[in-house]
């Protein structure tokens, strides 16, 4: 009973991060942005913290319910996911496309109402939350010119339309 109101709070906070931070204003997010922006090595750091959070959450969730069969499944997707697909251009595409976010969105729901693959519905929204702040391909077009990179600089707000 206390894991199952753990990870109902773990995916409310969720929500409620996403909620507070995302598009936000403040000077740490306005930071977050340009590093994430100017930065391959920042955005490299942000899909292997991502799959460092998805190695503990599914190990956290095999030391609570350690005959859960569901738990492989997962695992073999957010593997292969990270393995042999393009990581990178996965965040980009569901940050800036709708329909592959949706399809993303309607099979999280669809798979935490299914026996066994709550963990598969978690590491999907696991990506999805990282996809909401990784940067669009236009800011990061726009950071690769000069001038662009200073108006950018200069005014945050910009950064944050292009960076959404």
């Amino acid at each position: 009973m206390t894991s199952k109101i753990l990870f109902l709070i773990l995916m409310s906070a969720f929500f409620f991060v996403t909620m507070i931070l995302h598009r936000s204003r403040r000077q740490f997010m306005t930071r977050f942005y340009l590093r994430m922006t100017a930065l391959v090595t920042a955005r490299k750091l942000y899909r292997l913290m991502l799959l460092i959070l998805l190695y503990v959450f599914h190990f956290l969730y095999l030391c609570v319910h350690y005959n859960d069969i569901g738990v492989v499944a997962s695992t073999i997707a957010f593997a292969i996911f990270f393995v042999f697909m393009d990581v990178e251009r996965w965040l980009q595409r569901l940050h800036e496309e709708r329909t592959p976010f949706c399809i993303a969105v309607l099979a999280a729901v669809v798979f935490v109402f299914t026996p066994h693959l709550f963990t598969l519905a978690v590491t999907i929204s696991f990506v999805l939350l990282a996809s909401l702040f990784y940067p669009s391909r236009i800011v990061i077009s726009l950071w690769k010119n000069k001038a662009d990179r200073k108006m950018l600089l200069e005014d945050t707000e910009m950064l944050i339309i292009y960076y959404y």
